[in-house]
């Protein structure tokens, strides 16, 4: 079984490395299947949400049922306009 622990900490770090929306099954370990493979979809599907939630990564899915992209987290030109105003 994978953890949420674990799945967090193979998505968050790997996230960091793709630059542009990649499929959520890219993140999980190579060669799972059955029970494991599932529980390791289950956990990095739980991670990314909690990832969204801290506002470290970005998610979309063009329809039900299809596949679910990630990426980093897109800065919003308002918010960085802000910091730049600040500064």
């Amino acid at each position: 079984v994978m953890t949420l622990d674990e799945a967090l900490e193979r998505v968050g770090a790997l996230v960091g490395a793709r630059l542009d929306w990649t499929r959520l099954e890219a993140f999980l370990p190579d060669g799972l299947s059955g029970a494991l493979g599932r529980s390791a979809l289950a956990s990095s599907f739980v991670a990314i949400l909690e990832l969204a939630r801290q506002g470290r990564v970005d998610i979309k899915q063009e329809e039900i049922f299809a596949p679910i992209f990630l990426r980093p987290a897109a800065a919003e030109p308002e918010m960085e306009q802000r910091e730049e105003a600040d500064a």
